[in-house]
């Protein structure tokens, strides 16, 4: 991955050229904050991570701070992340994205997740 920064403090022109050198390069300032979100994208790519967006049972979801898990995780890691106890009293889950046919589709432990699906654990009692 080839990131170039300060793209604020040169002419176009040289800009052109270097985006000739390296066409897979970000360009970005970090000053005047130009392409950063980009940038934060491509990372979390390169990284193989995904977001999870956790539903407590009679609340809604969470979408301020979600699970950050690898790619092609399944429930029931997610569930070993979160205590064991939630491996062990598992009895089912909800989801809502893009890894099911229908919003609120009841998966087993198995069910592997997709980046920004929301998860709601159903544990026996």
């Amino acid at each position: 991955m080839v990131i170039l920064n300060k793209i604020d403090l040169v002419d176009q022109i040289y800009l052109q050229q270097i985006k000739e050198k390296f066409p897979d390069a970000l360009f970005i300032s970090a000053d005047k904050k130009i392409n950063l979100e980009n940038f934060k994208e491509e990372i979390f790519k390169q990284l193989n991570l995904i977001r999870i967006y956790m539903k407590p049972q009679g609340q809604k979801a969470d979408y301020e701070e979600p699970l950050i898990i690898k790619a092609n995780s399944s429930v029931k890691d997610v569930c070993g992340k979160l205590h064991r106890d939630f491996v062990k009293k598992f009895r089912h889950a909800k989801i809502w994205g893009n890894s099911v046919k229908f919003e609120g589709q009841k998966v087993g432990s198995d069910h592997k997740l997709e980046d920004e699906d929301v998860l709601r654990i159903i544990m026996k009692k």
